[in-house]
């Protein structure tokens, strides 16, 4: 990062299909290198994208907030509605515990923007459960959805 900034990039994007599980086995976290991030002279602006509902923690959160160079937007994919396709898929959390993380974001970060990502038509569906896929709509995400 310190190398892009004296060749003038002034915003860095962390890229990961999830971004949470980072340095996790060598003791570290995501919060950490946000922090570290934080100290490097002429970066201006700190992204980071997929986040795992999974991998939530109290602590990516205070960083996002005390970090002046994190952008205020966390892309959390809910992928479905339904607590029994989330166990089909091996998800590791159910839209409650989803619902929790999503107030706890909107608490200590006020005006944060929130994105995410839902499926539809997942195998193995029922019909009472594709009703359910879409169940963050209106309630967790005020507004516009693409659904893939």
């Amino acid at each position: 990062v310190e190398q892009l900034v004296r060749e003038g990039y002034r915003e860095i994007t962390l890229l990961g299909q999830n971004v949470n599980a980072f340095g996790i086995k060598e003791g570290t976290s995501l919060a950490n290198l946000m922090r570290s991030l934080d100290e490097v002279e002429g970066l201006s602006r700190i992204r980071f994208t997929t986040s795992h509902p999974r991998d939530m923690s109290v602590d990516l959160i205070r960083a996002m907030k005390d970090v002046t160079k994190v952008m205020p937007h966390f892309h959390l994919p809910m992928q479905s509605g339904s607590d029994a396709v989330l166990a089909r898929m091996n998800r590791g959390y159910t839209r409650k515990e989803y619902a929790r993380w999503i107030e706890y974001l909107r608490d200590e970060i006020p005006g944060i923007a929130i994105t995410t990502d839902l499926i539809v038509g997942y195998v193995g569906k029922h019909r009472k459960s594709s009703r359910n896929a879409l169940g963050g709509r209106g309630v967790l995400f005020r507004w516009s959805l693409f659904v893939h």
